[in-house]
């Protein structure tokens, strides 16, 4: 039993769950606080009559081989659940991993994909690269047409793939019109919920079918794991499951165990770094060598109505276009000095990053205007560090400029 099973009667705030969740006292011995990492790869049956009863699926909670399931990530997957108020999740070996078995689980040769055209640069690079090798098509829209999404679905498109917020400019999606337009147009809603986390919004709650996070993010949050998760129904938690124990693209009990501590503190990060990026944007908005701040914290961002309604904060991330192009954004880079230069998001550390060289590399010129990133464009993903270091040190770096 859990700590959460055992609390059913009360309502548990995020907070709590990140720490408690997914745990199963019942099977920690000599009354240790915190669970065991089950580096085992394969799994002994007691006797050849357990062995069939597994083969024959009599025994769906037995452990088997670690690419079907493991106890250290199947802790994972049940916090993770819980965070988000879904029914299942599966942990995958990355966020693209987790992305490329959702979408192979729900499309097949000939059907189509409608994703808006702010997604993850990988996530565009999966469609556009990957999946279109085995038939499936992909067709982009922009945030602006999601109300029209009954109209513009076909009777092959399958799946709306969405996020919010989005990378790198963080534009804000209407959850439960996504959600409504979807079940009209008889597509099954996703929602890359990364930038966000559970913290700031639960997608599911708002009637969204599946929820992708790139594990490696906010939930891990210390830049020293790469992990994916889906969570959905256990119908199609299953169905995914499949798809990446057949592929092989589960995760590592090593990585399941970082990610399941990292999850611990996520309430904790999460608030901090939104404070942060807060801060960073208000400091931001009105100096000279910046041309425009995208955050949904600013009261004039044509997103904060929304973002405030929906969301609990309003993120950790901050993206920036400067006043000038690649020679200025080189000149601010050189320049950081507690800052680092690495992609990624979600850690304890403020990270820069420019879109057109990660994120967005190999785009065309007109996939980079769809997304709204230009040569100028630089997003910070803020850490927790103290925020008066953080804005000092980007604002020193400007002024270089």
């Amino acid at each position: 039993m859990s700590p959460i099973d055992s609390a059913r009667d009360l309502k548990l705030s995020p907070g709590t769950i990140a720490v408690h969740g997914g745990e199963r006292t019942d099977e920690q011995e000599f009354g240790a606080v915190v669970s065991p990492v089950f580096h085992s790869a394969t799994f002994a049956f007691k006797d050849f009559d357990e062995m069939r009863r597994y083969a024959h699926g009599e025994l769906p909670d037995a452990y088997f081989y670690s690419r079907y399931a493991n106890p250290t990530v199947a802790e994972a997957e049940r916090k993770i659940a819980e965070l988000e108020g879904a029914e299942a999740c599966v942990v995958t070996s990355s966020g693209s991993a987790a992305t490329f078995c959702t979408m192979a689980t729900l499309c097949g040769s000939g059907d189509e994909v409608i994703a808006c055209d702010s997604v993850y640069g990988g996530t565009v690079k999966i469609l556009t690269k990957v999946l279109s090798r085995f038939g499936i098509r992909s067709r982009f829209i922009t945030v602006d047409e999601i109300a029209n999404l009954s109209e513009l679905a076909g009777e092959t498109s399958r799946v709306f793939w969405f996020e919010s917020p989005a990378n790198p400019l963080n534009r804000i999606v209407d959850l439960s019109l996504a959600a409504e337009v979807s079940k009209t147009a008889g597509l099954f809603s996703v929602v890359d919920n990364t930038f966000a986390s559970p913290v700031l919004q639960q997608p599911i709650a708002h009637g969204i079918d599946a929820v992708m996070h790139s594990a490696t993010k906010y939930l891990g949050g210390h830049s020293d794991l790469t992990a994916g998760a889906v969570v959905g129904s256990k119908e199609f938690i299953d169905r995914v499951r499949q798809t990446s124990v057949m592929v092989g693209a589960t995760l590592d009990p090593a990585a399941a165990y970082l990610l399941s501590r990292g999850m611990k503190t996520l309430d904790v990060r999460v608030r901090r770094s939104c404070d942060n990026a807060l801060l960073l944007a208000t400091a931001l908005r009105n100096h000279p060598k910046v041309a425009r701040v995208y955050y949904p914290g600013l009261e004039d961002d044509p997103d904060h109505a929304l973002a405030k309604l929906q969301m609990k904060a309003f993120g950790g991330v901050v993206a920036i276009d400067l006043v000038g192009g690649e020679q200025e954004v080189e000149k601010l880079f050189n320049s950081l000095r507690l800052v680092r230069t690495a992609p990624s998001l979600g850690g304890v550390e403020t990270l820069a990053s420019y879109p057109m060289y990660s994120s967005h590399a190999g785009f065309s010129d007109e996939q980079l205007k769809a997304a709204g990133v230009s040569p100028a464009t630089v997003r910070f993903a803020l850490g927790i560090e103290t925020a008066s270091d953080i804005i000092a040190d980007v604002t020193q770096s400007l002024s270089v400029i």
